[in-house]
């Protein structure tokens, strides 16, 4: 018993030097004991904050697009969240997640999504909203949950699986599923 525990804090300990070595210099910051395993996509590393004691499991995308000022990081992990497999989050404004944040497996979380207001132009030609994100302390999100632009959710939240989030979530809430508001607009548009 006493083996397999020696042996288990090694290669957490292997795990952490390589990930220094690979990633720490990419990046904003890069917090202590922090860890990013065997990433699908890590794009303007330079503009990401990586708290202490964060875990990030196999196949995140990590993503910042557009100009970057250099002063401020577009996206912070706060220090020990731990966030499951193929984790996306894109930043072209701000998206900021607290400490202690639990993110389950599938979970995508952007600030930004394209314009359909010139039906002229092709999506990727018409320009792009943009609202910052703020996933504040100790929330838990759950798999596949889907966080969109301009939306703040409070301290201790936890967001269903699957939920899709397009209007704030107050501190100490239970949400999930679609947003009737989300549906009712598809509906009358479509």
């Amino acid at each position: 018993m006493k083996i397999s525990i020696i042996l288990n804090k090694l290669i957490r300990l292997i795990s952490y030097i390589d990930c220094v070595a690979r990633y720490s210099w990419r990046f904003y910051h890069w917090g202590n004991r922090a860890t990013i395993m065997k990433p699908d996509l890590l794009s303007q590393t330079r503009a990401i904050s990586i708290g202490s004691r964060v875990e990030i499991r196999k196949g995140a995308r990590l993503q910042t697009i557009g100009p970057w000022d250099g002063k401020e990081p577009k996206m912070i992990i706060g220090d020990g969240t731990f966030i499951h497999f193929y984790f996306h989050c894109g930043a072209a404004q701000s998206v900021i997640i607290g400490k202690n944040v639990l993110i389950a497996g599938r979970v995508y979380i952007s600030d930004h999504d394209h314009e359909f207001d010139h039906p002229e132009l092709p999506p990727i030609k018409a320009g792009l909203k943009v609202a910052p994100v703020v996933i504040e302390d100790e929330v838990w999100i759950g798999e596949g949950a889907v966080i969109l632009k301009g939306v703040t959710v409070g301290r201790r939240a936890v967001i269903g699986a699957n939920a899709a989030e397009t209007k704030d979530v107050p501190p100490y809430t239970v949400v999930g599923g679609c947003r009737p508001e989300l549906s009712a607009k598809l509906i009358s548009q479509g």
